[in-house]
């Protein structure tokens, strides 16, 4: 009796230690499919999350009395954030041009091109407009996705300045 117990519970022991395994393994599969659709997630809204917030920082950074304008450059939507260093206007550039977010700082009046911008983050588009003193930035990834959002500078906008 004592042999045909033994191996009953070397039995039992060894269904348990399967079953266990069994569990982690299916645990394991579960967790790294979670895992693989956040992660995807994620990476789609990296590129639309990333082109707000650097605009945004942008502009706030740039934040004073007619430092701010909405025009076009190079045929497409553009934000033009002056300022004035040791008497000289400069201006940063901010724009879309060939599927790129690109930003362009020059001193006022250089006559530089859309292509000399340098590129911070693929970008499918980015539309602008203002009203009442409210900017709404729309930007479209690469995968065809927008995200919008809308601010008002403490000091206001400068009037649309048509060709930047």
């Amino acid at each position: 009796m004592n042999g045909s117990h033994s191996a009953l519970r070397s039995a039992a022991v060894f269904v348990l230690c399967g079953l266990f395994a069994v569990l982690a393994m299916g645990l394991a599969l579960l967790s790294s499919g979670v895992y693989r659709s956040t992660t995807a997630e994620s990476d789609r809204n990296f590129t639309r999350r990333t082109a707000l917030s650097y605009l945004v920082n942008q502009i706030r950074q740039a934040d004073g009395t007619g430092r701010v304008a909405v025009g076009t450059f190079g045929g497409s939507d553009a934000m033009a954030l002056t300022e004035h260093l040791d008497g000289t206007e400069y201006v940063t550039i901010l724009y879309c041009l060939d599927g790129q977010l690109r930003e362009l700082y020059t001193e006022a009046g250089s006559g530089l091109l859309p292509e000399d911008g340098i590129p911070v983050l693929e970008l499918q588009s980015l539309t602008l407009s203002s009203e009442d003193g409210l900017l709404t930035l729309t930007v479209t990834a690469p995968n065809g996705e927008r995200a919008t959002v809308s601010l008002s500078p403490r000091c206001g906008l400068r009037e649309e300045v048509g060709a930047l």
